[in-house]
């Protein structure tokens, strides 16, 4: 199966960006990497079209999130109901000056893409809505308790 950039859903509307529905600060999940799985930062908020949106932030134990993305995916939305969008984040430091978010898709049967949501360069064709996107939510999630 083949997956457009088109296919992404777009990142969602938040009502209460400072009410998260999970917040797990050692989450584990599982991965056919040889690592066979890892820990990282979980956090869940309510979507205005009654999804979620999870944000899985890498603290570096075992294996990567991207590396475990379909495995990630897969769980969370067996966990999830609704739509789900769910983001990559790695933090400052982590190869980059500046915070990383991705959103992930990862389709059965096929092989999980990304699209950069922030930074983005302005020549990407999604960057103003990115930007809308993150002043009005993103920043704020981003700040949501990490510890």
């Amino acid at each position: 199966m083949h997956v457009n950039q088109d296919d992404f859903p777009p990142l969602p509307s938040i009502p209460n960006p400072h009410q998260l529905v999970t917040y797990d600060p050692a989450w584990v999940y599982t991965s056919a990497c040889a690592g066979g799985g890892g820990m990282a930062l979980l956090r869940v908020w309510r979507t205005a079209d009654g999804g979620r949106l999870a944000i899985v932030t890498e603290n570096g134990i075992a294996v990567s999130i991207t590396n475990a993305a379909e495995e990630i995916s897969a769980a969370l939305t067996a966990r999830c109901t609704g739509p789900l969008v769910v983001l990559e984040h790695y933090p400052a430091g982590d190869g980059a000056p500046h915070d990383r978010l991705d959103q992930v898709l990862a389709v059965p049967g096929s092989t999980p893409r990304w699209r950069p949501v922030w930074p983005t360069s302005s020549a990407n064709p999604d960057y103003a809505t990115n930007r809308a996107w993150m002043d009005t939510y993103g920043t704020t999630l981003l700040a949501a308790p990490t510890r």
